[in-house]
């Protein structure tokens, strides 16, 4: 993840865009990763149980991953100790 030096760059509002963060973030060695796991199921309308490595975990879902499909490939993203659902294949 960006550490407060890189984050004081003054950047403007198109650089701030889901996007550029994303690609700014995957292409740092200690940023954010795009992990992938299986769907187990959806406890609730704002989190989803998936199998990451043989462990189950459940994690928070984007609004827009709307109705996760058990046994499908979840994308994930992960930083640190935060994992966050972000659709499937």
């Amino acid at each position: 993840m960006s550490s407060p030096d890189t984050l004081a760059a003054p950047t403007t509002l198109a650089t701030r865009t889901l996007p550029e963060l994303l690609r700014r973030e995957l292409a740092q060695p200690a940023g954010i990763r795009l992990v992938a796991g299986k769907v187990i199921s959806a406890p609730d309308g704002q989190h989803v149980a998936v199998d990451v490595g043989g462990s189950t975990v459940t994690v928070p879902r984007l609004k827009s991953y709307a109705s996760p499909t058990a046994n499908a490939v979840a994308y994930l993203l992960a930083s640190g100790s935060m994992l966050l659902a972000i659709g499937e294949i």
